[in-house]
């Protein structure tokens, strides 16, 4: 009898802990901007190599840390569970088929398929590269409609895992506030007037490596 008095009353303990989403919202964006980052390698022997960093998405004079792959909403509900009400659409949404998508050049439900941004594994291919004064970091940027998820969690969670490598040591991200991708249903490149608003500089790269350690 204690045995089982003990098992309940963990599992009202433990539920709680567990289910961590306190918000989602989904949220369709007309005049949204992403940003992709990507950090120089400070070794001069890779002068020409990258680290990935963050991806962001900007609306509403806010910028704000986004999973752009959508397949994250089924995974990030499944693995942390809520303490709110969940759309249908996200709890039982369909998983994307990564490989069609991607010989497509599809980034409506993978940003990183998408002719702006084409994520390949030691490489980005884009023609939306930009640098911004006084930055050594290069930037995809370019603009995004279409709807996302706002996530606020009871705690900090982990986005990207960092890592530590002799050449370059990359920080984990950990955030309690982000966006997933829902889905994109229009991306274009910037105009000359959005370029020189947010003081940007069109480079002439049309890809860049990308450092990955082993």
């Amino acid at each position: 009898m204690a045995r089982y008095t003990l098992l309940i009353l963990l599992s009202i303990l433990v539920t709680p802990i567990q289910a961590q989403i306190e918000q989602c919202e989904i949220l369709y964006l007309k005049d949204a901007i992403v940003i992709s980052e990507y950090l120089p390698c400070p070794r001069h022997a890779l002068d020409s190599f990258y680290v990935e960093g963050n991806l962001y998405i900007c609306f509403d004079g806010k910028r704000v840390i986004i999973r752009g792959d959508a397949n994250y909403n089924r995974s990030l509900i499944r693995r942390y569970g809520a303490n709110v009400d969940i759309p249908e659409c996200l709890k039982n949404s369909e998983e994307w088929d990564n490989l069609v998508d991607w010989f497509n050049y599809d980034g409506s439900y993978n940003l990183d398929f998408s002719k702006h941004l084409r994520r390949e594994y030691k490489r980005v291919l884009s023609n939306d590269f930009y640098k911004r004064a006084g930055k050594k970091s290069i930037y995809v940027v370019y603009h995004f409609e279409g709807e996302i998820v706002m996530y606020k969690m009871k705690r900090k969670i982990i986005l990207w895992k960092g890592f530590r490598d002799p050449i370059y040591t990359l920080k984990t991200v950990k955030s309690s506030k982000f966006a997933v991708l829902k889905k994109a249903e229009r991306l274009r490149s910037l105009t000359e007037e959005e370029v020189k608003s947010m003081k940007l500089k069109k480079t002439d790269n049309n890809y860049i490596n990308l450092f990955v350690p082993e």
